[in-house]
């Protein structure tokens, strides 16, 4: 499990270059928790519930009884499951304890707090038997993992043989007048509306560069093929600014 060799795509930090990432993680969306949904919708153009959507959608010809949804921040993803796939249970995990507080709140006023539970977990060690999941979802989060190969050897671990690992992650158009486009957006419009939202202007600072320097397409199913899984489907939404990768547990590791 040797982390060093995807550092290029991790090293992005929000606040400093001494303390641990994923410390300085959770302590930035502990800060921002209340508004992240609203940046979310900024960050995404409003699209990010089109393309959970579609991405839940593709689950649906595969065993999907238990999900695990990592990075779930505020739980749109264990809500949204249900509306799209009717799953028996959808464990939620994340650093962010004030991520999944809002979620709470939101799991109850949709009447489903009996099918989700939240729990503070960090991917890189999570606590769950082995083959526990059939699933296991990354809606935006996978780019801020510190421990990148240890998180996904454990994700391996506890999905049951032949299970699905889906991964929604934003990324920069590739093409000329639409990349040089989504950066203005990113520099001037994100940037100022997000100091409205909240003072601590370095967390949203870290979150569009963390999109601009981790692997995306082709980089980032190399390093899922690495790590023990096979690409089922890979797509692209709204001219490249988001992406899809559906990919299946191979052999044990």
């Amino acid at each position: 499990m040797d982390n060093t060799q995807y550092k290029e795509y991790t090293k992005e930090k929000p606040y400093n270059e001494t303390e641990a990432k994923t410390e300085q993680l959770s302590r930035m969306f502990n800060t921002i928790s209340d508004k992240y949904d609203k940046f979310n919708d900024i960050m995404s153009w409003g699209m990010a519930r089109i393309w959970r959507k579609k991405a839940l959608l593709s689950l649906k010809a595969y065993p999907h009884k238990e999900i695990l949804d990592i990075a779930t921040g505020t739980g749109d993803v264990c809500i949204k499951a249900f509306k799209y796939l009717s799953p028996d249970h959808v464990t939620g995990v994340d650093i962010s304890n004030q991520m999944m507080v809002v979620g709470s709140k939101k799991v109850n006023d949709a009447g489903l707090s009996d099918k989700i539970h939240f729990e503070v977990q960090d991917c890189a060690t999570l606590s769950y038997h082995d083959a526990s999941f059939d699933v296991a979802t990354i809606a935006f989060g996978i780019r801020n993992f510190e421990k990148l190969s240890e998180s996904l050897t454990q994700i391996h671990r506890v999905l049951r043989p032949s299970g699905h690992l889906l991964i929604l992650e934003m990324n920069e158009p590739t093409k000329g007048i639409l990349l040089k486009g989504y950066r203005l957006y990113t520099q001037i419009f994100v940037r100022t509306t997000s100091k409205l939202l909240s003072s601590d202007s370095r967390a949203y600072d870290y979150l569009t560069k963390s999109m601009h320097t981790f692997a995306s397409g082709e980089k980032l199913i190399s390093i899922l093929a690495e790590n023990g899984f096979k690409i089922i489907k890979y797509k692209n939404f709204t001219f490249g600014v988001c992406s899809m990768y559906l990919v299946e547990k191979i052999s044990d590791r």
